[in-house]
C-alpha cells in the first residue's frame, strides 16, 4: 500500500469516526429529549396528586366540622391518588429503560465495530528522522588520456 494510500485510508477512517460519533451523539440527544418529556410527565402527575390531596383534605376538614365523615366519599379522591403513583412508577421505569439505551449507545464507542476493518499498524518510517539519507555510492572515474603526439 503506498504512501497516498496509506493517507487516504487514515483520512477516511478519521471520517468514519466521526460519523459514528455524530451518530451516537444524535441518539442520545434524542434520548434525552425523551426523558425530559417523561420527566414532565411525572411532575405533572405529582402536582395533580398534590391537588387531590389538598382537596381531599379539604373535603375531610368540611366533613369533620359538619359532622358526616364517610370514608366513601374520599375513597374516589385516594383511588385517584394511587392511580397517579402508579403511573408515576411506570413512567420511572420508562425514564430506567433509556438510561439503559443511552449506555448502551456509550458502549458501541467502546467496542470495536463488527464491520470495521482492523486499524492499521501505525506507519513505520524507513529510517529515523534525524539520519541523513544515504549517499549514493560514486564510481571513480578513470583520469583523461595526456596527450600524446598523435592526439595533439
Amino acid at each position: 500500500m503506498g504512501f497516498f494510500d496509506k493517507v487516504t485510508k487514515a483520512v477516511g477512517d478519521a471520517v468514519d469516526k466521526t460519523k459514528r460519533e455524530a451518530d451516537q451523539f444524535m441518539r442520545i440527544q434524542k434520548i434525552k429529549g425523551e426523558i425530559g418529556e417523561v420527566e414532565r410527565k411525572i411532575a405533572g402527575f405529582t402536582a395533580e396528586i398534590a391537588q387531590v390531596k389538598a382537596d381531599a383534605g379539604a373535603k375531610a376538614i368540611a366533613m369533620l366540622r359538619s359532622g358526616g365523615l364517610n370514608a366513601a366519599d374520599l375513597q374516589p379522591l385516594a383511588d385517584r391518588v394511587a392511580t397517579l403513583e402508579q403511573q408515576i412508577e411506570a413512567e420511572q421505569a420508562v425514564i430506567a429503560g433509556k438510561r439503559a439505551d443511552i449506555e448502551k449507545i456509550k458502549a458501541e464507542d467502546e467496542q470495536p465495530a463488527a464491520d470495521a476493518a482492523p486499524p492499521a499498524p501505525p506507519a513505520v518510517p524507513e529510517a529515523p528522522p534525524d539520519t541523513p539519507p544515504p549517499v549514493p555510492e560514486t564510481v571513480p572515474l578513470a583520469p583523461p588520456p595526456l596527450p600524446t603526439e598523435d592526439n595533439k
